[in-house]
Order: structure tokens, then C-alpha cells, then sequence
């Protein structure tokens, strides 16, 4: 069987019928949570100032901490303590009077004008389910990383299937829209496994390969009864940028009136430079005609293979908005993408990505305070043998989503659920409503 018929046979399987429009049979073997026990799951609201997650009841080993508007599952209850799961996972035990609980079905949406997306990874060491299943009353789209393009069309799955169903599952039940992330990740020249030039303009650069990889797409979002598609080609060379837009046109004509969306990741630029080879390749204003929406990743400002600095700092992001509105593309298209991450670096050479999680516990670990940038607005320390560590924050994405109502963007895309400062879900509701 050919790796298109397999794919599109598991999609079969695990989805006729569509998430939006009735029961779905379930993948053989995987145990997705039913209506009934989705409605059920009881959820938790913090309501002291700041309260300690401790390791097992009434012990002094504290975990986590966690502040007022932090949101916990509670999955049981015993002698005045509950035990509950944190948004990276994590499964501690918090006293019930700091707690107010309800179930999803009681929490009202507080998304309103604002797009608030979340990238969704398949990943068990630091899983994205615990993020979308406590914050279903603010996400508005989820985008699970799927397929990579291939010069056959749409290689074999790299997920996990039966997560992501039941993700899936659960976005539909709480009108969650949902795209599937398509990317161009396989092995380079070089050997190594990242975002791949060349595989892409196999792609890209074929009129025959461009269609046989667009009909597959719409296939796939037919037989997974998804919303839409987002396109995370990378690394393109800015030879093919007409290629690109030529592709994007030619998916957006395909799946636009058959009722998908079509959204895109582009890397963030100050300025157009039609050489370069991460960014040349984007045409923002020509590729805005084509998508619902403009993913512009403002991050990796400072990234592991450079010198240590901000992830995002606020001017730059400030400057690539008004690069982008002034190349041409419309406010109502744009979506600010947001880092939950950080880097670590050594004195020299490169560094290593760090969640808010393990920022933290890092400085903890070695006793230093973490410290506020106050021109960047973001967090950093420095520990060790001249080790240098920038991340984000609830605090600087704060000032990230004023910039979002600044101008008039269409909302957020998170990268990715998991890995953020559990806060960030406190600070969205407060100020994208």
C-alpha cells in the first residue's frame, strides 16, 4: 500500500463523519474521552495571591507555584486537598480553599474579537493536551503539527494519531476550529533532520507536483473533517518565492470554496530583502491575497546558533508589525506569533531551546534571581560558568498582546502549547476579550 492510500485510509478510520456534525468511529485501541465524561472533568480556578503545588498532601516538597487566575484539572479530592494537573502536565496537590472549581461547561468563552491559537505537538515529555484541555474557554483554533509535503504528495504521518484524535475531538466539542499543520521538515544536505530547502522546491518549483500536493491536502482535511490548512514551509529559498505564492494560490483556489481555510507561517522581517536567504522568499503582500490569515513568527529574534539576547524583544516585534501593514498586509490578516519558550546559552557556542518550566527551575537550581529587561520587556538571568538564559513570561507577552490591540491585529498564535509560563492564560483573558 502506498504511503498517500495508508494515510488516507487512518484518516478514514479514525474521523469519517466529521468532528463538527455528529459521532465519530474511534481508532482501534484508543480509549477518547466521550461527551459525557468531557462535560464531566471537573476545573479549578486559583483564587489566593500566590499558592504552593506540593509533591504529595500536607508534604514539604513544593513543585510549582501558582498565582490567582491560574487554572488546574481537578482530578480528585481528599482531606481538604486536591489533586490536580498543572497546565505542563505536571500532577501535584493544591489545599481546596485556594481553589474555585467548575466544569468547561459552566466557564463562558472570553475569546471575543481575538483570534488566540495554539500550536499543538505530539510530544509525551512535554505534552500539549494538559494546555488545550484547561483553556478550552480561550482557544479559538488549534493546529496540530501533521504531514510533511512530499514530490508524491503527503509523506506518512510523523504524529501520534490516537492524541491527536482525541484533541481533535475535544476542540470540535467545544467549537474549536482546527487546522492541520503541513511542513516541509525532513533530512538536508547536510544530513541533519530540520526544515528543508530543497525538499520544498521539489515541491514548489513542478506545475504537476504543486497540484498533486494540493489535491492531497484537500483530501486529507475531507477525510480528518478539520476547518482548514496551515502552511510551515521553511527555509524556502528565494528563488522559488514565486513558486511559493504560486503554491499558495493554487491551495487557496482549491480549498476557499470548499469551505477551508487556508492560513500561513512567514518569518518576521524589518525589511525586504529579496536575497536573504530565511526570509527572501516571503512576499508578504502577495501571499496576504491568498490566506485567511498571516502567521508572522516574531520570534527567534536571538537564536540558539548566535549570541544570547531576547527571543522577542518589544521594539523589534514593533517593527516587524508595521514592516508587514506598510508592505501591504491587512491588520484584520495579521496573527502575532508569540514564543512560550526561551534559550540557554553557554559562554560559547550554541544554545539549547528551555520552556518557562525549566527557565525557572534553573534559577531556582543554581539560586540566582531572574531579572526584567526593561527595554526588551522580557526576562532573563545569567547562572554558571557565563551561562546567559533570555525567555517569555506572562510579563512580556503582556506587552506583546498591546501591541496586538495597538494595531489592530487579529489575535495570537502561541509556539506551542506546553511549554508557556501557565500565567500567559490569566493575562490573554484579561486583556483579548
Amino acid at each position: 500500500m502506498s504511503k498517500t492510500a495508508l494515510i488516507t485510509l487512518i484518516a478514514i478510520l479514525l474521523y469519517t463523519g466529521g468532528f463538527f456534525g455528529g459521532a465519530k468511529p474511534q481508532p482501534s485501541g484508543a480509549r477518547v474521552p466521550s461527551r459525557q465524561e468531557t462535560a464531566a472533568e471537573t476545573y479549578g480556578v486559583i483564587r489566593a495571591n500566590t499558592v504552593a503545588v506540593h509533591e504529595a498532601p500536607k508534604s514539604r516538597e513544593v513543585i510549582a507555584h501558582l498565582v490567582r487566575g491560574d487554572r488546574v484539572a481537578i482530578l480528585g479530592e481528599a482531606d481538604g486537598w486536591y489533586r490536580v494537573r498543572l497546565a505542563n502536565g505536571q500532577i501535584g496537590y493544591v489545599n481546596t480553599f485556594a481553589v474555585a472549581s467548575s466544569s468547561p461547561s459552566s466557564v463562558r468563552r472570553t475569546a471575543g474579537k481575538f483570534q488566540v491559537i495554539g500550536y499543538y505537538l505530539t510530544d509525551s515529555r512535554l505534552p500539549s493536551l494538559p494546555s488545550l484541555q484547561q483553556n478550552l474557554d480561550v482557544i479559538t483554533t488549534v493546529i496540530p503539527w501533521m504531514w510533511q509535503v512530499s514530490p508524491s504528495g503527503l509523506a506518512e504521518t510523523d504524529f501520534n494519531s490516537r492524541e491527536v484524535a482525541q484533541a481533535l475531538q475535544l476542540a470540535g466539542q467545544h467549537g474549536i476550529k482546527s487546522q492541520a499543520l503541513i511542513h516541509n521538515v525532513g533530512a538536508t544536505q547536510a544530513g541533519a533532520v530540520n526544515f528543508s530547502g530543497s525538499l520544498i522546491h521539489q515541491v514548489l518549483a513542478d506545475p504537476a507536483t504543486r497540484a498533486r500536493t494540493v489535491e492531497a491536502i484537500y483530501r486529507a482535511l475531507v477525510n480528518w473533517g478539520l476547518s482548514g490548512v496551515h502552511i510551515d514551509f521553511e527555509m524556502v529559498q528565494p528563488s522559488d518565492r514565486q513558486n511559493l505564492t504560486q503554491f499558495v494560490k493554487e491551495l487557496y483556489e482549491r480549498l476557499h470554496p470548499a469551505g477551508f481555510e487556508v492560513t500561513i507561517a512567514v518569518p518576521a522581517k524589518t525589511q525586504e530583502s529579496y536575497v536573504n536567504s530565511f526570509s527572501g522568499a516571503y512576499d508578504y503582500a502577495a501571499l496576504a491575497r491568498y490566506v485567511d490569515a498571516m502567521m508572522i513568527m516574531t520570534y527567534d529574534e536571538h537564536w540558539r546558533g548566535g549570541p544570547p539576547g531576547p527571543v522577542a524583544s518589544i521594539g523589534w516585534v514593533e517593527r516587524v508589525i508595521r514592516y508587514a501593514l506598510s508592505a501591504g498586509v491587512p491588520a484584520s490578516k495579521i496573527i502575532l506569533g508569540v514564543p512560550a519558550y526561551g534559550y540557554d546559552w553557554p559562554q560559547s557556542g550554541r544554545g539549547r531551546a528551555v520552556t518557562y518550566s525549566q527557565a525557572i527551575e534553573t534559577a531556582s537550581r543554581h539560586g540566582v534571581r531572574v531579572q526584567w529587561d526593561d527595554t526588551a520587556k522580557v526576562p532573563y538571568y545569567r547562572y554558571g560558568a557565563g551561562r546567559e538564559v533570555w525567555f517569555e513570561d506572562r510579563s512580556s507577552l503582556s506587552h506583546k498582546l498591546e501591541l496586538v490591540k495597538k494595531y489592530g491585529l487579529a489575535g495570537i498564535s502561541i509556539w506551542r502549547l506546553g511549554q508557556e509560563d501557565p500565567g500567559i492564560w490569566t493575562v490573554i483573558r484579561e486583556q483579548l476579550r
